[in-house]
């Protein structure tokens, strides 16, 4: 069965990770629901759970009697965000796949925006960059460091490369290996789909405060495992390159 040649199966997966999310995770995913009720397409809207030890579960499994179109794939243990992410991407079934964080911060609505430039572009992948940054001082700092890095490391032109707002074709999701756990997860996916040849595209996208709860990352072991992780992706992606290596 080809999914993205878009028949019986889903048009769109909202694809999230969730940790710790108790004070965001309802009203989000009712927001989600009814964007997607509203677009006149099946979807669906499928959470990693990633071994949440709050009241996360609890809010999910109930929301699941009610809103028919969510999937939940629980991870017994914290194993980080990228695993999460791609955990929910594996069950997700959709023609497109729209990744994006469970904290409220950006808007699922904006997928038109994305598929729009996808289809106009003939792109395989398009990514949000951040409008105005809702976030302290110190992690947009972070976020323009990384953006450099990335440039200089792996070529990646792009003006936000860890914006979590993205659209990819449903093939291509399922299509790529996530494995970062942590905060580069959303820039591992796009130079992993520019080393696999496909087209990336960018538009600009709404970012917002935090709906509730507070972000999980620590600044100083976050950039240590941002510089680890790229010098390993970098290797990687020199051995495939070489052909060292059969897949990236």
């Amino acid at each position: 069965m080809d999914l993205d040649a878009g028949d019986e199966a889903i048009f769109l997966s909202v694809c999230a990770p969730a940790y710790n999310e108790e004070a965001t995770i309802e009203p989000v995913v009712r927001a989600w629901a009814e964007i997607l009720d509203a677009s006149g397409q099946r979807g669906e809207i499928v959470i990693g759970n990633d071994g949440s030890t709050d009241r996360t579960g609890e809010i999910l499994s109930r929301l699941q009697s009610e809103i028919p179109a969510l999937k939940v794939v629980t991870l017994p243990h914290n194993r980080g965000y990228g695993a999460a992410l791609s955990a929910a991407i594996r069950e997700a079934s959709g023609r497109y796949v729209l990744t994006l964080d469970s904290d409220g911060q950006f808007d699922a609505a904006e997928y038109t925006t994305l598929l729009s430039e996808m289809e106009q572009g003939g792109f395989d992948v398009v990514t949000g960059y951040r409008r105005s940054k809702q976030d302290r001082l110190t992690r947009v700092a972070a976020d323009r460091a990384m953006n450099v890095l990335v440039r200089g490391l792996f070529g990646l032109k792009l003006r936000d490369t860890n914006c979590a707002l993205k659209l990819l074709r449903g093939s291509v999701a399922r299509g790529l290996s996530v494995e970062a756990r942590g905060f580069p997860t959303p820039t591992e996916i796009l130079v992993k789909a520019q080393t696999l040849g496909y087209r990336i595209g960018e538009v600009p996208v709404t970012h917002r405060e935090r709906a509730g709860g507070v972000t999980k990352l620590k600044a100083l072991r976050t950039s240590w495992q941002i510089l680890t992780f790229f010098a390993y992706l970098k290797l990687k992606q020199v051995l495939y390159r070489a052909r060292v290596v059969n897949s990236f």
